[in-house]
């Protein structure tokens, strides 16, 4: 009876393996049909460049600008704006752009506060080195963002006169997600507030729903399918496609094509979505977007921020949309009053 016993469990234990199997090899034969699927981009190349690495050199703007190194070795540029302050405002820029679409906010702020502004490349964009628009890991933006944070705190700890001692971190739309991620991270170096302008939240209320695939003429293209396939292949742990490219910005005076693993560092993602990144904020927050926002649903940021939100508040900002929103008047004059109020 022993014999007969242990030979049914065995049968058992083989059929589970061969259904456990053939499960598998399907969930992997979906996803990389899925990951390899033809798609044609939906317009001609404006210019694409083989190089994946970044080298170019930093101009030369009489030392108004630092370079950071990240932990393994990169090296991140920070465009200056106003000389050392004891209070300093890194912001971070959007995605298919460079520090340079942050120059005009920046320097308003700085007349208007007194505070050093502090606008790095992420890395494989403008200045910065790395692989073009990827990143190795998902999270090494905010991980770069962290090793930028760490030599401001290690610069301000040297003497208790110097400069960085009341540090503000925040961005514009993809740069507001990445600091988003940052608040979610452990044992990070402190920073004393957040400043977002229109900011990517990622999943949640603030998302407009997909209206279908973008017109023909569009210079954006998104590839749904390979993102979907991508996703299955993490979901069981297998990243090691994630630098395939998955958003293109047919942008002059080049494309861009974005990585999965970079396009995941963009926002929060399931589990740790922005609620509980506004969550594990204590700090002052603002977030400034304009009415006619077109690419995140404005009138979801009040109240998605002041639930989760211990001192976060909101301004929507009337007949700005999401790039006007860097330009806008009031939107500036909001960020300068919330910037005196709270340091």
């Amino acid at each position: 009876m022993k014999v007969k016993n242990t030979s049914t469990l065995s049968k058992k234990i083989v059929k589970s393996s061969i259904v456990f199997s053939c499960i598998l090899l399907s969930y992997l034969t979906i996803s990389f049909s899925l990951i390899f699927w033809p798609s044609k981009l939906p317009f001609s190349l404006i210019h694409h460049d083989v190089n994946n690495a970044n080298h170019n050199e930093p101009l030369n703007f009489d030392g108004q600008y630092m370079t950071v190194a990240a932990r393994d070795g990169t090296s991140l540029y920070l465009r200056k704006i106003g000389p050392d302050s004891q209070r300093v405002i890194v912001l971070i820029h959007g995605i298919a752009s460079t520090h340079q679409t942050l120059i005009n906010t920046a320097t308003q702020l700085h007349e208007a506060t007194g505070a050093q502004i502090l606008l790095p490349d992420l890395r494989g964009h403008g200045f910065s080195q790395g692989n073009n628009f990827d990143v190795a890991y998902i999270g090494q933006y905010e991980d770069d963002l962290e090793d930028i944070l760490l030599y401001l705190t290690s610069k301000a700890n040297v003497s208790s006169k110097g400069p960085y001692r009341h540090i503000i971190i925040g961005g514009y739309s993809m740069g507001g997600g990445i600091t988003m991620r940052y608040a979610l991270t452990d044992n990070k170096p402190d920073v004393d507030g957040y400043l977002l302008f229109a900011p990517n939240f990622g999943e949640g209320p603030t998302q407009r729903k997909a209206s279908g695939d973008m017109a023909g003429n569009s210079p954006i293209f998104f590839n749904k399918t390979r993102m979907i396939g991508l996703l299955m292949l993490n979901t069981i742990g297998i990243n090691h496609l994630d630098s395939l490219t998955i958003m293109y910005f047919n942008f002059r005076p080049h494309m861009m094509a974005y990585s999965y693993s970079s396009i995941m560092s963009a926002q929060p993602n399931r589990p740790d979505t922005t609620d509980k990144a506004l969550l594990n904020i204590p700090q002052p927050l603002i977030a400034i977007i304009g009415q006619e926002d077109e690419v995140f649903l404005a009138s979801a940021y009040p109240n998605f921020i002041l639930e989760n939100s211990a001192l976060g508040s909101v301004e929507l900002i009337k007949h700005a949309d999401h790039m006007s929103i860097l330009s806008n008047p009031q939107a500036i004059a909001k960020a300068t009053a919330w910037v005196r109020a709270n340091f």
